[in-house]
């Protein structure tokens, strides 16, 4: 090779050399940290992977139980909001978050609400699967709980609430695991927020 060669391949190996540190880049060819800014992942979402609040939800409460007490839990839900949707929302269970903070749910899974209804003086009706019904004891009153209470919550007023099982009425335990007594072709009386006072929901706030 020729020293004129020799300077031309050093001339060239010095510029590519300049242009690598030029662009950030290591000669060695190892990558560079990059930092990225905060905001282009909103730590809410990418921490708790939960959906954001939707344009125009609204607020409506849903029941679920920690250290076997009602707890009161504020869910958005985006427009419009029929009666049946706070309560596919509770059916859905606590998100991943609420259970790793102790949040769990009496109501088996594969519970569905067939039809709710506002009957005449304000009683709702809930029409459930058979699902539901197959729990029995403490878990049977303290589902029946959560359903009286964010079914108590969807409208101004509300008298109770009447459950029916295929188009039957069924009477489901108070707080106390009593069952009204019901006679043949008549309803029973609507189970109110009263009758489950000793499980004491509380608002929960993060």
């Amino acid at each position: 090779m020729t020293a004129n060669s020799k300077r031309s391949t050093f001339t060239g190996l010095t510029m590519v050399l300049v242009t690598l540190v030029g662009c950030g880049l290591r000669s060695d060819g190892e990558p560079t940290a990059l930092s990225v800014p905060r905001d282009v992942f909103p730590s809410e979402v990418a921490e708790t992977n939960e959906t954001p609040l939707l344009p125009n939800a609204t607020l409506h409460p849903v029941y679920f139980l920690r250290d076997d007490v009602l707890v009161e839990i504020q869910r958005p839900l985006p427009p419009p909001v029929f009666l049946d949707a706070p309560l596919n929302n509770l059916l859905e269970g606590p998100t991943e978050t609420e259970a790793e903070s102790g949040f769990v749910s009496a109501i088996p899974a594969g519970t569905e609400v067939v039809d709710v209804a506002l009957m005449r003086n304000n009683t709702i009706s809930i029409h459930l699967n058979q699902t539901f019904f197959e729990i029995e004891g403490a878990q049977r009153i303290r589902a029946s709980a959560q359903l009286v209470f964010t079914a108590s919550a969807l409208t101004n007023d509300t008298q109770g609430v009447v459950f029916f099982l295929e188009g039957e009425p069924v009477q489901l335990p108070n707080g106390e695991g009593s069952i009204e007594e019901v006679l043949e072709g008549r309803l029973p009386a609507p189970l109110t927020i009263n009758d489950y006072s000793a499980l004491a929901p509380v608002t929960f706030k993060e």
